[in-house]
């Protein structure tokens, strides 16, 4: 496997970290608009190393200088072997623009989407076997088959909303689990929407890029994991096969 040394001029640390391949580590870009001097810190979660670096620039900072501590982060983080970046939402450049890939919590979330639509059903007050839950997409994908598949010997009703493909679907999920077919009239306490597009019932779970779980998160007990960036974190987990299925369970958001 092949070393990388990263060294925090700020502080006169010299890390060596083992990474290699698809395993190597994983970045973080603090962008602060106040005045200061850059920093790095090394933290390990589990066996995924997160090499975090902080830039300071202030909003009357000229942009060259902006650009040149910039181009200094992405070289410590790119030297680190880092490909794949938690990025701030409030840096003027992306993590494209800076060479790097951006983090997605889509598989995370699709890959957990029944657990997730079964944590929503219990927090509006329905017991599987009374609720109903809408798989909502663009698309019949393997993700969405995979969570009706998954849910359908536990809920009351699957309700399938993909154009073109969500009835008959729906009967070949009906003969082989015995799941009675709703109508789209019936409604849902639940819609896992895999795009933002389609109709929504009940409590809404946006399992796609962008989305968001309506106050619920995915956690990793006895695994602790900074929670502003828990989720990107555990998708990189996930993603690298370092998590399972068996290991996340469903959180309030803000909880334990």
């Amino acid at each position: 496997m092949p070393k990388y040394f990263i060294i925090d001029r700020g502080e006169n640390q010299c890390w060596f970290l083992e990474a290699g391949g698809s395993l190597g580590p994983v970045g973080r870009l603090i962008w602060r608009e106040e005045k200061g001097r850059g920093s790095q810190e090394l933290a390990y979660y589990d066996a995924l190393p997160l090499l975090t670096v902080w830039v300071c620039a202030p909003p009357n900072m000229g942009e060259w200088r902006k650009v040149r501590r910039l181009k200094k982060a992405v070289r410590a983080l790119a030297q680190a072997g880092v490909r794949q970046v938690i990025w701030p939402d409030n840096c003027p450049w992306s993590a494209r623009e800076a060479g790097f890939a951006p983090i997605w919590l889509e598989g995370l979330y699709q890959g957990m989407a029944d657990g997730l639509a079964m944590a929503a059903l219990e927090r509006v007050g329905r017991t599987p076997e009374q609720g109903r839950v809408a798989l909502v997409g663009p698309r019949l994908t393997v993700a969405l088959q995979r969570t009706a598949q998954r849910l359908c010997p536990r809920v009351k009703g699957l309700l399938i909303q993909v154009p073109g493909q969500g009835e008959d679907y729906a009967r070949w999920l009906h003969g082989q689990f015995g799941l009675p077919v709703c109508p789209m009239a019936a409604g849902a306490d639940v819609t896992v929407a895999f795009a933002p597009q389609g109709p929504r019932w009940g409590q809404c779970l946006e399992v796609y890029q962008g989305g968001g779980l309506d106050g619920l998160r995915l956690a990793c007990p006895g695994l602790e994991l900074p929670q502003d960036v828990e989720q990107q974190l555990l998708a990189v987990l996930w993603e690298r096969g370092m998590v399972t299925r068996d290991q996340l369970v469903v959180a309030e958001d803000g909880g334990p």
